[in-house]
């Protein structure tokens, strides 16, 4: 393409352009047309005269119209903004920061986990003693039960033995007073006979003791007789332990208590004596052979 012909080109476009935008701004609704009048050039650079020519249609529509707004304008896009470039001193001191912070936020959940640890561990203690506890409870309270299942087996072990050592005791009772009323009607003539029998030996021990009273006196007044005495034995005693044989021979002497002088007077008594009377029956012999007598002296 030839370079006047673009010229021409672009000449004509722009009054083109330049004709529309006249047209919009200068454009007079309610009156005449205005002639606007352009300078236009040709290829050779000559001016060339230009004329509004009136739109028939525009006459046909006197009528007037509004004014349509204008469109708002574009509101300007915003500058890009320009990020400042990063000072590596604080993007190393941000960065230790954040490390900081990750830091205590692991040993903030080390510490909450173990804090967690812990709770676990003393709920669990606490649920071993409290299982401890029960379990030493369950065995006291089934001691306790053994115990007093023993002790009530024991009381009914101890009152069984009281009954069969009752029933026993009156079964052997019983068995006695029947044994007893069968031998009274056995013994009846024995208990006849015993009760003589009785009668004679009351008799005799009777006559035993009178003999043995007589004969007790003489021997008593044997020793008198060879007893020296005077008023300093006066309210005093002496007991004496004589032993004698059937012959009436002293076999032992033995001073018992009292006085020195009495007892002393006693002994030589006895010696002077020699032999004391003795009565033939052996009834009264044995009751004579071993005598404590009591030597106590008659004053005037």
């Amino acid at each position: 393409m030839e370079p006047a012909f673009k010229r021409a080109l672009t000449i004509s476009a722009s009054v083109h352009v330049a004709i529309a935008i006249a047209m919009i701004l200068k454009f007079n609704f309610f009156g005449e047309p205005e002639v606007l009048v352009l300078p236009l050039y040709t290829a050779s650079n000559a001016p060339l005269q230009a004329s509004v020519v009136e739109d028939p249609r525009i006459k046909e529509d006197e009528t007037p119209k509004k004014r349509k707004p204008r469109p708002k304008p574009e509101k300007p896009k915003p500058e890009p903004k320009v990020e400042p470039k990063e000072d590596p001193a604080e993007k190393l001191e941000e960065i230790k920061k954040q490390q900081v912070e990750k830091e205590q936020q692991v040993k903030k959940k080390v510490e909450e986990a173990k804090k967690q640890k812990e709770i676990a561990e003393n709920a669990l203690q606490l649920k071993k003693e409290k299982e401890k506890k029960d379990k030493l409870k369950k065995e006291e309270e089934k001691k306790k039960a053994e115990a007093a299942k023993k002790k009530k087996a024991e009381e009914l072990k101890k009152k069984k033995a009281e009954d069969a050592k009752r029933k026993k005791a009156e079964q052997k009772k019983l068995q006695e007073e029947l044994e007893r009323e069968a031998e009274e009607f056995d013994i009846k003539d024995e208990l006849a006979e015993e009760a003589d029998e009785a009668k004679r030996a009351a008799a005799s021990s009777s006559k035993v003791m009178t003999e043995k009273e007589r004969y007790l006196a003489m021997i008593v007044e044997r020793i008198k007789q060879n007893w020296l005495v005077d008023d300093t034995m006066r309210g005093k005693e002496c007991r004496v332990r004589l032993q004698l044989a059937s012959s009436g021979f002293v076999t032992s002497f033995e001073v018992l208590d009292g006085d020195a002088g009495i007892c002393q007077a006693a002994t030589f008594a006895v010696d002077r004596a020699g032999r004391f009377p003795m009565s033939e029956d052996l009834d009264v012999y044995d009751a004579l052979k071993d005598l404590t007598i009591t030597l106590k002296p008659e004053l005037k």
